[in-house]
């Protein structure tokens, strides 16, 4: 019996951990988008997490964050 709420314990605290680091790598594009002053950190951050549903868009989000950032013009 203890071992059966200990294992549904271990079972619930992997499904939170699961999601965290979902979450985790959902948001770090788009966090790292708005750090370096993006001028697009809203379309990073819905490429991300576009990207971690299908599997497809997240590692070009990733590196979009990382683009060199085109100079502003001044007006």
């Amino acid at each position: 019996m203890i071992l059966d709420y200990a294992a549904l314990a271990v079972i619930f605290f992997i499904l939170i951990l699961i999601t965290v680091a979902i979450v985790f790598i959902g948001s770090t594009p788009g966090k790292i988008a708005r750090r370096r002053g993006h001028p697009w950190p809203d379309a990073v951050n819905a490429a991300s997490w576009i990207g971690l549903a299908t599997g497809v868009l997240w590692p070009f989000a990733f590196v979009w964050a990382f683009l060199p950032l085109p100079a502003r013009s001044k007006e």
